[in-house]
């Protein structure tokens, strides 16, 4: 007895004096480097108080050292005192009292992990536009029309009366039109810059301080990029403009993207949570590919709500991983063209796929990028992009200011995978109707069969008994293999592929 309540109390002061270790170290360390790092203009003082996943305004990596880098070298700190000391799930939460060279004094807040490591720092937060709130509250609700996954909204940009329709792109860094409709709205170019594209880079022109409205939403200082072409469906895109502003909820369910302001939010619905990055002004997802059973890749994956498919993975990823000599078989070939740089791809079937911590999803479509002249050079920085086909089966909060999205199954999750009826692609939208996504490996329609149309049967089997009996789809695409397939749509048309 006597031996098992003195354990308990070496244990104890064991973790009391981590305890007070840890914030002595902390004490002493990151407030005194702090100070030098800004007095020294020099970030590489601070470098080593800094954790794996340090963020400024939820960047991270070459992302958060950017902007801390501008931080020092603009910020007029002359003084630095930790107050306080609290413990969360999270971490340490540190209350500190900031003092400028004006001797302007404000309390903020930093975060620091188990070993004492700095993971962010509310004062940088702030200067790059990230303000966390004690009790965040709703901003907006902003409808979406919902075309098999891909968000639309309508958005006006200064004094142009007329709504635009814009692809919510998560796989873009913000907003952006053609060069043609920028010219009928009037924006002023006030910078060129280099975009990275699918396959590539190019160079594009960029328009400053700009208003925007979404619904009843108004968003100032915006900055458009110009592309000299933007693709056929919509005026353009905007990018994660939202998401670096506001804890960012898409349902759907309901259609509608819900705005909060950053702070302590509670996530609703049975869900899981998953750690997102942003190095390079995109979302980055941890993923583990099995693209033959037991032949396992694990990379990082672009979170691409302007993607209309379900997987790709870029050629950097599939030629380290040798994908395309796997056991991979391809049932299709097609490219994929950004911005005039186009790269062939091969679709086909993985055994699975699963974002991080989430249900592997078997039988996943998946697009293996082959080289071309234009991308064997190309080095994206990640491995390929999830895109609206896959992630459109959650609703999904983004909270870039924890690091972190919420993944809760909704309506569609449980419907079949999509897949290839000989070069055709069908999948289950949102309501739960089946649909022709369109052909793959050529831009025409040769069988008549209109990308989008409801379809009510395929060969002998209703759209009822697909879903019910995946394995029927199997018995489809084998048959198709030496036939044709007649294809029902709701409007009673017959279309043989």
């Amino acid at each position: 007895m006597w031996t098992t309540q003195i354990k308990k109390l070496v244990i104890l002061a064991i973790y009391i004096g981590n305890s007070i270790t840890l914030l002595a170290q902390t004490e002493t360390t990151l407030p005194v480097r702090l100070l030098a790092c800004f007095e020294k203009k020099d970030t590489s003082i601070i470098t080593g108080e800094l954790a794996p996943n340090f963020s400024v305004a939820g960047h991270t990596g070459e992302g958060a050292s950017f902007r801390l880098n501008q931080i020092v070298k603009n910020y007029p700190l002359k003084a630095v005192h930790i107050l306080s000391e609290k413990k969360t799930n999270r971490g340490t939460l540190l209350q500190i009292e900031i003092t400028d060279s004006k001797g302007k004094t404000t309390s903020d807040q930093a975060l620091v992990d188990g070993n004492g490591k700095l993971i962010y720092f509310s004062l940088f937060d702030q200067l790059y536009g990230l303000k966390r709130e004690n009790k965040p509250k709703l901003r907006a609700v902003i409808p979406f029309e919902n075309k098999n996954g891909s968000m639309y909204l309508l958005v006006k940009i200064n004094d142009y009366e007329k709504p635009l329709r814009l692809l919510f792109d998560t796989g873009a860094d913000g907003m952006a039109i053609s060069q043609q409709l920028a010219d009928v709205i009037g924006l002023k170019v006030t910078r060129e810059n280099n975009a990275s594209v699918v396959g590539g880079n190019t160079k594009i022109q960029v328009s400053d301080n700009n208003n925007i409205l979404l619904d009843t939403l108004q968003l100032a200082g915006q900055g458009i990029a110009i592309f000299p072409e933007m693709g056929k469906e919509g005026d353009g895109i905007i990018g994660n403009t939202l998401i670096r502003q506001f804890i960012t909820h898409i349902n759907y369910d309901e259609n509608t993207i819900s705005l909060y302001d950053f702070g302590d939010f509670q996530y609703k619905g049975k869900g899981t949570t998953v750690p997102i990055t942003m190095p390079a002004g995109v979302m980055i997802l941890p993923g583990q590919l099995e693209i033959v059973k037991d032949k396992r890749y694990s990379g990082h994956f672009v979170f691409d709500t302007g993607a209309a498919y379900d997987l790709i993975c870029f050629r950097p990823f599939v030629r380290q991983n040798k994908l395309l000599i796997s056991g991979f078989k391809p049932e299709a070939q097609a490219a994929t063209v950004s911005m005039g740089i186009s790269s062939p791809t091969f679709a086909g079937r993985s055994y699975q796929f699963a974002i991080s911590a989430l249900p592997a999803m078997q039988g996943l479509p998946v697009s293996l990028m082959g080289g071309s002249a234009g991308n064997e050079q190309w080095q994206p920085g990640f491995d390929g992009s999830i895109g609206v086909r896959l992630l459109s089966r959650y609703n999904i909060t983004i909270n870039l200011a924890e690091g972190e999205a919420y993944f809760s199954p909704n309506r569609l999750h449980d419907h079949p995978q999509d897949f290839l009826v000989r070069n055709y692609q069908f999948g289950w939208d949102n309501i739960g109707q089946l649909r022709a996504l369109g052909p793959v490996g050529t831009s025409e329609n040769t069988d008549g069969l209109k990308a989008g149309v409801a379809i009510q049967q395929i060969d002998k089997y209703t759209v009822d008994q697909l879903k019910n009996k995946p394995s029927l789809i199997e018995e489809i695409r084998l048959k198709a293999k030496e036939e044709s397939i007649p294809v029902t749509t709701v409007d009673k048309n017959i279309v043989n592929i």
